[in-house]
């Protein structure tokens, strides 16, 4: 199979090296102030889905195109979460699973497959394509990953957790917080699970590592910002740090005494309490092993001695959920991952206000957030105001969707979502490292000269291009209803209605840029596009009109940079 992808991708290598250097530029219905048009055009529905979900749908693009941006999104926030663990749990025995006392025949590969398998399924296919493009941006910042050795083969206990992450997609940050903390697959991946006091005896002390993490990744960064996501600077002109190695070693004794949910009751037996096995379920306080000291904590907040281990995690997790720095740093790094790179201080700074206050008084309203994010002017009109920066390079997973979504693919997916990380370079829930497949400040230096970052690049090695361009190219031109076997191992692509089109080259390619791309092609991009196109004949060599230009084209759009940059 691999090699028939490599093979696939040979015939157009020529073709596609047409739109290397070319971009995509700006289109004519720019939003240039608070009004949400209502209803907008397909091209602009595109552009908005394109940042909502995992592909602008056509389904979708017709709602959002009838009834505007906002009625599409209330319709989304009232959707139940998509989940994964009901598929896992009804697949069969897994240790982790309550009131599971045995399982003598449990083989993790097979749940391993179908955790996979069922993501890249509610991605393609969910309703609720709100919170699952939220959820997935939200476990590129929470991560916690499948490839740490304890949890490999905890698939219930991972896939668990990711729909922790989609379930808390619209709710408070101070909730999420929490959730994620006392989840068994974050204390495992960043050991505070079975986390003790220290004995002078044995010589030990807390382990650090999830309280380093939860300041540095999962809320306020490591230097003072203000509302627009700006550092503040000392009067030597240096980023102020948001806290030291002090509040490090405090905030880790605050967090000690969490285990996993068991039958056994706490005591003070230490076997006990590091001898439980996995189980699904929030972690849970034995006092005999929390440090009940005062403790200093960021911000200067002074812990009282002797609260016990709920009392100094709520402590510790309203400081960090209040912190002001919690709204331009979290609120940045969604709009990253949903719109642009490189949002402007002011697009931050209003993405911040809603944070602060979602206009009835609530603190950190996720679903208020994300409304904001993507209704916001500059995410509506950046296309059009700002065409060089604004953006962002496509995960090659959101390829892989986009293109299944755009041309309503159906069947599901068993190469790609059990070799994503070979093909693609990444696979959900499989990120190398809590720091994720790449970080929110990775730049180049041509870019770091302009003062702009692009995350995704870090992943766009020249092997892993050539990889992601081969699998997308075999997935078009061996995946569609007309060339696809029985068995073809992943979802199909419906392309009727582009052959049907294909007999006139500029109204093919106004339907490819409209459905991939937002209307956002760059002319010199389309003249050569349709030059190239017009060398294909429509029809011949027995098949049907329109089958290889059309095919042809949609690939040569998936390899191009105009494909690769979302605008």
């Amino acid at each position: 199979m691999l090699d028939r992808r490599r093979r696939g991708a040979i015939g157009l290598g020529v073709s596609a090296s047409l739109f290397l250097g070319l971009s995509c530029s700006t289109g004519s219905d720019a939003v240039d102030d608070q009004r949400v048009p209502d209803p907008v055009s397909r091209a602009a529905a595109v552009r908005f889905l394109n940042r909502a979900t995992f592909g602008a749908s056509l389904a979708d693009t017709d709602v959002v195109a009838r009834e505007g941006y906002a009625r599409w999104l209330d319709g989304q926030f009232q959707l139940p979460p998509t989940l994964l663990l009901p598929t896992l749990v009804q697949f069969g025995c897994a240790p982790e699973l309550p009131n599971i006392d045995d399982c003598p025949d449990y083989d993790p590969d097979p749940q391993i497959q179908l955790r996979r398998i069922q993501w890249w399924t509610n991605a393609t296919y969910a309703p609720d394509q709100l919170r699952q493009r939220v959820a997935f941006a939200l476990s590129e910042i929470f991560v916690a990953s499948a490839l740490d050795d304890e949890l490999a083969d905890r698939s219930v206990l991972i896939v668990d957790y990711y729909d922790t992450l989609a379930r808390g997609a619209f709710g408070t940050y101070r909730e999420l917080l929490e959730d994620v903390t006392l989840h068994p697959v974050m204390g495992v991946y960043l050991s505070m699970l079975k986390n003790r006091k220290a004995d002078p005896v044995e010589g030990t002390r807390p382990d650090e590592n999830f309280a380093r993490e939860v300041m540095q990744l999962f809320s306020i960064g490591l230097a003072q910002l203000d509302p627009t996501g700006q550092p503040l600077l000392d009067a030597q002109g240096e980023p102020i740090p948001t806290y030291d190695q002090d509040v490090i070693v405090d905030t880790a004794r605050a967090l000690t005494g969490w285990t996993y949910a068991s039958d056994v009751p706490p005591n003070g037996n230490v076997y006990d309490f590091l001898d439980l096995d996995a189980r699904l379920g929030r972690m849970v306080p034995w006092p005999a092993f929390h440090d009940t000291g005062a403790k200093t904590i960021v911000g200067g907040i002074q812990i009282p001695a002797g609260l016990s281990a709920e009392g100094d995690l709520a402590a510790v997790l309203d400081a960090l959920a209040t912190h002001p720095n919690v709204g331009p740093f979290m609120g940045r790094q969604l709009i990253q991952r949903l719109v642009t790179s490189n949002p402007s201080p002011a697009y931050v700074g209003r993405i911040s206000a809603v944070w602060d206050d979602d206009g009835s008084g609530v603190r950190g309203n996720l679903g208020a957030v994300v409304r904001a994010i993507l209704l916001d002017p500059e995410a509506l009109g950046g296309h059009a105001a700002a065409p060089t920066t604004f953006g962002k390079v496509r995960e090659p997973i959101l390829r892989v969707t986009g293109i299944w979504r755009a041309f309503e693919a159906t069947g599901t997916s068993n190469e790609i979502a059990l070799v994503a990380t070979e093909l693609l370079g990444q696979a959900p829930m499989e990120a190398p490292s809590v720091f994720n497949f790449f970080s929110p400040s990775f730049t180049t230096s041509t870019l770091a000269s302009q003062g702009l970052v692009a995350p995704e690049l870090q992943i766009s090695t020249h092997s892993a291009i050539t990889r992601l361009s081969n699998a997308l190219t075999f997935m078009i031109l061996e995946g569609n209803d007309l060339t696809a076997d029985p068995n073809y191992p992943d979802p199909v692509l419906q392309l009727a209605t582009v052959r049907s089109a294909a007999g006139d080259v500029t109204e093919l390619v106004d339907l490819l840029d409209e459905r991939m791309l937002g209307g956002t092609l760059e002319s010199g991009a389309r003249t050569a596009l349709e030059t190239y196109l017009e060398t294909i004949p429509n029809s011949g060599d027995g098949e049907p009109a329109g089958a290889r230009r059309a095919a042809e084209a949609i690939a040569l759009l998936a390899m191009s940079p105009a494909y690769g940059i979302q605008r």
